[in-house]
């Protein structure tokens, strides 16, 4: 049993923790992890979350269920190049049809491969600090936690410059939030780096999205971190504001640190793969229809639901293609592909100037004027993802109950 506040609800764990070991690697490493599946009636697994990793064998191979009372060795070779640099992950289960229960009990944990410094030197010797979101449903209402804890206090001394990384590592829940007179400067999104930072004070984060962003501690007192009224369901009422931390800014004002200006000043090292994927011609353009039945027990992608055994996309190496996502429901829907991330082109028909790559996007819902939609640009050019994986809304519950296509990269 877990208990967040005063609730109190069974545990899915790994390691027997809520707020499971934070996984730390280099590129050119290799991962090796024995998984375990102690749970008395679910099949599971590990999904390294925004990986550019190969998707066969046992790396990260989420046709791979591994059943109560057995394990599963595996072995993660982490490449060196522009497609898979140092950054913020993840790691969850992936077995379908189950992944929304196991997650919500609280299976889910950070990755991170280090050496973001390169990119952008200021962040050499900058104190880190992690802010892994997760949520429990209540009621109807859901319960927001912070590494694990119910509206925890993050210290910071005023003028002190950290380095926080924020990852939404729930299962299902859309969030809109801010600091109250603390902005961030945003530096990577997803695990990518942005050309520069950008100041940002309010936030709108889906379910396995991440943001790094530097921060300079504020006049000594108390901020509210909270989460903003936000209508994701057009049948709904909005959810309620919630109070999900408290910055508490005290102590000796920090010696001299970057300010403001400085830290927008900065610019990043070294070339990005953006710049690659933006003057890289469009082999292919592909749509795909979001969609479910009324009584929302099936959700759809292209009318049907996904079948494992299915290949819905075959996909050249080196190709880069246009995929445009339908979204025909009336709630918000996302968007996540496997072992490659994608560059946001157009949000519901409006050109996007991002400054970054993704592996997980919103997609807005359908109105009274028609549906909603993403255009994304996505290489498929880096040989060691061929294979078979998958791509789905990363709305879990969604995704189990059936929100899922199948692709497959071939040579």
């Amino acid at each position: 049993m877990v208990r967040l506040g005063d609730m109190t609800f069974p545990g899915f764990l790994y390691n027997s923790a809520y707020l499971p070991p934070l996984l730390r690697a280099r590129t050119g490493d290799v991962m090796r992890i024995r998984f375990q599946n102690d749970l008395p009636d679910d099949p599971s697994n590990l999904h390294f979350h925004g990986m550019g990793v190969s998707p066969r064998g046992n790396s990260d191979n989420v046709f791979v269920h591994v059943h109560p009372g057995h394990d599963f060795q595996y072995e993660v070779n982490i490449p060196t190049r522009d497609g898979q640099g140092p950054g913020l992950f993840w790691y969850h289960p992936h077995a379908h049809g189950v992944v929304a229960k196991q997650m919500l009990g609280g299976m889910s944990g950070g990755l991170v491969i280090d050496g973001s410094d390169k990119y952008f030197p200021i962040l050499a010797g900058l104190p880190e600090r992690f802010l892994f979101i997760k949520h429990v449903e209540r009621a109807g209402a859901e319960l927001i936690s912070i590494n694990g804890q119910v509206n925890p206090v993050v210290p910071i001394r005023p003028g002190e410059v950290q380095f926080w990384r924020i990852a939404h590592i729930g299962a299902t829940l859309f969030i809109k939030f801010r600091i109250e007179g603390m902005p961030l400067y945003v530096i990577a999104t997803d695990g990518h780096p942005l050309s520069h930072p950008q100041r940002l004070t309010e936030f709108f984060i889906g379910p396995g999205q991440r943001i790094d962003a530097i921060v300079i501690g504020p006049p000594a007192g108390e901020y509210v971190m909270r989460t903003l009224p936000f209508q994701n369901q057009a049948w709904k009422a909005s959810d309620p504001a919630q109070q999900i931390a408290t910055v508490v800014a005290s102590g000796a004002p920090a010696a001299a640190q970057a300010g403001e200006a400085e830290i927008l000043g900065q610019r990043v090292q070294g070339m990005r793969w953006i710049d690659e994927i933006r003057k890289t011609p469009i082999a292919r353009r592909r749509t795909l229809d979001y969609s479910r039945t009324e009584d929302r027990q099936m959700f759809m992608i292209d009318g049907h639901v996904v079948d494992e055994e299915r290949i819905d996309q075959t996909v050249k190496l080196g190709d880069t293609e246009e995929w445009t996502v339908v979204n025909t429901d009336q709630q918000y829907h996302s968007f996540h592909i496997h072992q490659t991330a994608f560059l946001v082109t157009e949000i519901n028909g409006v050109p996007q100037d991002e400054d970054s790559l993704r592996d997980t996007f919103s997609v807005p819902p359908a109105n009274e004027i028609g549906p909603g939609s993403l255009k994304v640009v996505i290489p498929f050019t880096d040989p060691v993802i061929v294979g078979k994986f998958v791509y789905h809304c990363h709305a879990v519950d969604h995704e189990d109950k059936g929100m899922m296509g199948v692709v497959e990269v071939v040579a």
